[in-house]
């Protein structure tokens, strides 16, 4: 007589297949890509662009967004007044798997401009075959992404 409400190893190892099939295709979506690192890695240091421009606006003294270590490669970055310490929260760690290339410190003057000797300052972000620059604009100190 056969015994009722059991599994046989046929289905278990039929199960277990289908869920390591599963697993392997869903997997890649589900680690970030250093494509999509470079692209949000951009967008973080450009907030903290715009909080450096801010802080310089409301307390009214240069504040600087400065990467670290000088001369590259950059493997953090911070955000301090001129001449004074770190604000809570940094320095803060960039992805192992981005590569930054760009100005050593971005100043910005109380007037909410950013202090440089061009037009605009690019800060590169690259990250497999994807790049993210970070655009600042000399007379506003606006901090933009491309592509958004």
């Amino acid at each position: 007589m056969r015994a009722t409400g059991g599994v046989t190893v046929l289905e278990a190892v039929a199960t277990l297949a289908l869920l390591a099939f599963l697993l392997a295709v869903a997997l890649p979506n589900l680690l970030p890509s250093p494509e999509l690192e470079a692209r949000v890695t951009a967008r973080e240091v450009a907030a903290d662009a715009s909080l450096a421009r801010q802080l310089a606006v409301s307390r009214g003294t240069t504040y600087l967004l400065e990467f670290r270590p000088p001369g590259g490669p950059y493997r953090s970055y911070t955000v301090r007044a001129d001449g004074g310490p770190e604000e809570p929260g940094f320095p803060k760690d960039l992805p192992a798997n981005v590569q930054v290339t760009g100005p050593e410190v971005i100043p910005f003057l109380p007037s909410g401009a950013a202090k440089l000797d061009s037009p605009q300052v690019e800060v590169i972000f690259t990250g497999g075959a994807a790049v993210a620059t970070l655009r600042v604009l000399q007379a506003t100190g606006y901090a933009r992404v491309d592509p958004p």
